[in-house]
């Protein structure tokens, strides 16, 4: 009886550590692009529509979002509460994605995109940055951001 319960055991060891070199293996975060190419142009969407229920499966309960000179801000809600604050002010964003790396668990994205900021006299400004979203897979499989920071580039 015990030599059957080692059997077992070294069966599930085997079939465990298998299961987890398959979920890392062959695995190639190209294959997510227009996954996130989409999810990451909802951004630039919910700014034009003045619309903050399209950014709420975009960012993880527990993200940090890291913006240019300012606090961190925490909690998906919160978040959500900082862009909702921007739709007065910004018109439009656009994300070039230049690189994506990582892992099934966790994506690590990075690019440059441009901020349209309306100014007092009301023209429209261009703001232009670099960025780095981290995205994290959820239980059911989508990824969302965990930790999304950018950083101002100088105009001219």
């Amino acid at each position: 009886m015990m030599k059957v319960f080692y059997i077992i055991i070294a069966f599930l060891m085997t079939f465990g550590c298998f299961a987890q070199e398959n979920e890392h293996s062959n695995f190639d975060p190209n294959s997510l692009k227009p996954l996130i190419v989409e999810a990451s142009t909802t951004l630039g969407k919910a700014i034009k529509q003045k619309d903050i229920s399209l950014l709420a499966g975009l960012y993880d309960e527990k993200a940090h979002y890291l913006p240019n000179d300012a606090n961190a801000i925490h909690g998906q809600k919160a978040i959500l509460q900082y862009w909702k604050a921007s739709f007065d002010f910004m018109t439009d964003l656009n994300l070039h994605m230049e690189t994506l790396e990582g892992t099934r668990a966790l994506l690590y994205e990075t690019g440059t995109g441009s901020a349209y900021i309306r100014s007092e006299d009301g023209e429209i400004v261009a703001l232009p940055f670099k960025y780095v979203n981290v995205w994290k897979r959820q239980i059911d499989g989508s990824y969302r951001v965990v930790i999304d920071t950018f950083n101002q580039l100088a105009t001219e």
